[in-house]
């Protein structure tokens, strides 16, 4: 009789299928094949046995049930390590969507921080703390790029193939370190052999590999030690050996240095990430390498990195090197490999990213979720692609032959087609722009689009007409003019090889607030009474003004932060007449005419706007400069009479130069047509109280406050009443 455990080696089950008339039933199918005969000797959960012919021994049933749980066993195993691989990867997810929401805010903070320090009224201890603050928020900035990196490895980012010359890119990783080295009066060595050194790899890759142990090396390493670099040459691989004179680190922690966000308990007060030398460890593995470690408390640490060394050439007889030659002409045409689609790793979805192969251009709305399979040739003569989408839409243009294949839930489809687009939201929709496509038994035409799994089939409609508007507070209003039949728009933007909008807009307009500093495209689908999208309009170019939009928020509550960002704003586009003159606003508001005035004329040069000019206008007068502010507020009312801004602000200069007859009809002008105007009663009171109606101003100073509480308005009618 056999023990009561599992044998070891798995393989002899394939064996015993092979020798023997035995089935096995796992979920509903049969193993190896169907059809199912014979009687069933044994059943457990969702696995069966079953034989064919005359009865076995009760050993060999025993064996065979034994060897069935240890397969099963092992089956659960692997379920739940795809399970923890699955939610691995949602934590990804979610850790990448954080560190993109992180590091905006950010940006904000040290370009407030930055401006801050530049002030010269501060006290000492004033710009210790800002120091303090600065050098924290690049810690945090230090953590997100090294997190980034980390994870870019972890999601399979495509490393470039290259010959890097090992020994060059050691010089040049302990040029960078050599400045703190010296700070901390460090002995660095360098051990080269002669001749050449090189792999194949990525590398800018390597170079961040060998970067992050020589800063560790570096950090860790106390003043007066020494920091000594290796570059050994093995038979088959190269090894580059770092030691330094450090506080080493102890056996219980050594396996763990590797793992994210861990640092070693004698790392003392040196700061540090925790994520260096996880993402060595990524690299090195990523090019069939791996780094090891031998440390000892006060003695010190070794990090070995071993890179695999090229194999030389080998002569081949000739007859062979013919048949070899012909097998690879033969293989290299064929799509055998699995080749990642965009910036992803084999089988996922680029959402968000327009991927151009040869002959063939796809774009992936940014919640497109499913499955993307891409095989291609040695020589890049074959490309077979399969698109499984479960959400969002793709839009393919063809222009070549490649086999292209797409999945839904509804059915499959191989188009044909030159141009259509695939979208799913509740069910599956394709709309076919050129081309022909297969639907069952009959064919779509172009100028068609179809509800997948239905009979539902209808012409598609013309395109609209798009048009991108900057709004008041720098979000761009996309307007739209749809044709007959239109039930509704759908938006796409792009910027450069990336989807960054896909969306539905209800009505003639959609508000979207810009996510970055450049120029991108829009385009509009007019949506039928079923949902189908028409044809797409041609593409319009418009600016996206992130920083401009974000500094136009905090205005006028926050002048030094929308400073930063307006500086930014000016930076990305210096031709752009709003951002100059929202910029020179910020000064303005903190005091700082002198800069704020050539700001104001830059703008108006490029653009000359009554909201730029009325605030000009103002400026002037702070400044003192009435006859200049005075001209400025008169070519806005010529423009435009009906200025209550530029009549108001008139009515303040011409009082400040002793015209307070004119000062009060302009300030009773505006206050017929606006009665609640801010600040015109103040302004009229006080072109009162120059002419000696001071009863007449207290009425109107009193109302003023009734309506806008303002400290100068309450401060001139104290003075006014006496005490």
């Amino acid at each position: 009789m056999l023990q009561e455990r599992p044998p070891a080696d798995l393989g002899f089950l394939a064996e015993l299928l092979r020798r023997y008339p035995v089935r096995v039933v796992f979920r509903g199918e049969v193993l190896p094949e169907p059809p199912l005969k014979g009687e069933k000797l044994w059943e457990e959960g969702e696995l069966a046995l079953y034989w064919e012919g005359r009865p076995p021994s009760r050993e060999l049933q025993e064996a065979l049930r034994l060897l069935l749980k240890a397969f099963r066993q092992v089956l659960a195993l692997r379920e739940r390590e795809l399970a923890l691989l699955r939610a691995q990867g949602e934590s990804e997810r979610l850790l990448r969507l954080l560190l993109h929401e992180i590091k905006n805010p950010l940006m904000s903070i040290l370009g407030a921080l930055e401006l801050a320090r530049e002030t010269e009224e501060l006290p000492e201890e004033a710009k210790e703390l800002l120091e303090i603050a600065e050098r924290s928020a690049r810690r945090i900035q230090d953590l997100l790029q090294r997190a980034q990196e980390y994870l870019s490895l972890g999601q399979g980012v495509r490393l470039k193939a290259e010959r890097v010359d090992l020994k060059a890119l050691l010089l040049q990783a302990a040029e960078e370190v050599r400045p703190l080295a010296r700070r901390k009066r460090l002995a660095l060595r360098l051990a080269l052999p002669k001749g050449e050194a090189w792999v194949y790899g990525d590398r800018d890759w390597l170079y961040q590999a060998l970067l992050n142990v020589l800063n560790n090396a570096v950090k860790y390493t106390p003043e007066g030690g020494r920091v000594s670099v290796r570059l050994l040459r093995g038979k088959d691989r190269y090894g580059i050996a770092v030691a330094d004179t450090g506080p080493g680190i102890p056996e219980g922690e050594q396996d763990k240095v590797f793992e994210p966000f861990f640092r070693a308990s004698t790392r003392g007060e040196v700061e540090g990430t925790g994520l260096g030398l996880a993402l060595v460890k990524r690299v090195l593995e990523a090019h069939g390498g791996e780094v090891r470690l031998k440390s000892r408390l006060g003695r010190g640490s070794t990090f070995l990195l071993l890179l695999p060394r090229p194999r030389p050439g080998q002569r081949a007889p000739v007859g062979r090197l013919l048949l070899l030659l012909v097998a690879v002409i033969a293989l290299a045409r064929l799509p055998i490999y699995p080749a990642p689609l965009g910036s992803r790793a084999f089988g996922e979805v680029p959402a968000g990213e327009v991927v151009r192969l040869k002959g063939l251009e796809l774009a992936f709305s940014p919640d497109a979720q499913g499955e993307a399979r891409r095989w291609r040739s040695l020589w890049g003569g074959g490309e077979r692609l399969r698109v499984a989408l479960e959400k969002g839409a793709v839009e393919a243009v063809r222009k070549g032959n490649a086999s292209l294949a797409f999945a839904t839930p509804e059915g499959e489809l191989r188009p044909t087609g030159t141009h259509l687009r695939l979208s799913r939201e509740e069910r599956a929709r394709v709309s076919l722009y050129r081309g022909r496509l297969a639907l069952g038994q009959e064919s779509l035409p172009a100028g068609e689009g179809a509800l997948l799994g239905t009979g539902v089939r209808r012409k598609l409609l013309p395109a609209p007409l798009v048009r991108p508007v900057p709004g008041e507070g720098g979000e761009v209003v996309f307007r739209f003019l749809g044709p007959e039949g239109a039930r509704g728009f759908w938006v796409e933007v792009r910027s450069g090889e990336k989807v960054v909008l896909s969306a539905r807009a209800e009505g003639g307009l959609f508000r979207y607030l810009p996510q970055a500093d450049r120029v991108s495209q829009v385009r509009a689908f007019a949506l039928d009474e079923v949902g189908l999208l028409g044809y797409p309009s041609d593409p319009v170019p418009f600016r996206e003004r992130y920083s401009f939009y974000q500094g136009k928020r905090r205005l006028p509550q926050d002048p030094v932060g929308a400073e930063a960002f307006l500086r930014r704003a000016v930076e990305a586009f210096p031709d752009d007449a709003e951002a100059l003159g929202e910029l020179a606003f910020a000064l303005y508001l903190q005091g700082r005419h002198a800069e704020a005035k050539p700001l104001y004329e830059r703008a108006l040069a490029l653009l000359d706007s009554p909201d730029i000019r009325v605030r000009y206008g103002r400026l002037l007068y702070h400044m003192g400069r009435y006859a200049e502010a005075e001209e400025s507020y008169r070519r806005v009312l010529a423009a435009d009479p009906g200025n209550l801004d530029a009549r108001w602000g008139l009515a303040e200069v011409v009082l400040a130069l002793g015209r307070a007859k004119e000062a009060e009809l302009l300030a009773r002008q505006v206050l017929s047509l606006k009665p609640n105007y801010p600040l015109a009663r103040f302004t009229l009171a006080k072109a009162l109280v120059e002419q000696g109606r001071r009863e007449e101003a207290l009425s109107l100073l009193r109302e003023e406050l009734r309506h806008h509480p303002d400290p100068e308005v309450a401060a001139f009618l104290r003075r006014l009443e006496g005490p």
